[in-house]
């Protein structure tokens, strides 16, 4: 389930994201089972983060930073992922 507080940021934006972010850099973002469909996180700073369960049709991932997520059960329909990080990215249960 995710963070409420985290997901709340999330939909604040990205500039919002990426600079709490860059506040809280050992804070692990708790997403899972989100609903994200459509969602513009172009550039956003998602590396570490606990995917797992999410719904990112058809959102636009472009240039995002995917390193090191669980994308596990993650659904990625249509998603753009031009450009993004996707190193070391886990598709097994954390």
């Amino acid at each position: 389930m995710a963070n409420p507080d985290h997901l709340k940021t999330l939909k604040q934006g990205v500039d919002a994201w990426n600079a709490w972010r860059a506040k809280e850099p050992l804070v692990r973002p708790e997403i899972s089972g989100a609903d994200l469909i459509a969602a513009d996180l172009r550039r956003a700073n998602l590396s570490g983060a606990d995917l797992l369960a999410v719904d990112l049709s058809r959102a636009d991932l472009s240039g995002a930073n995917l390193e090191r997520t669980s994308l596990f059960d993650a659904r990625l329909i249509e998603a753009n992922l031009r450009s993004a990080n996707l190193n070391s990215w886990n598709k097994d249960p954390v």
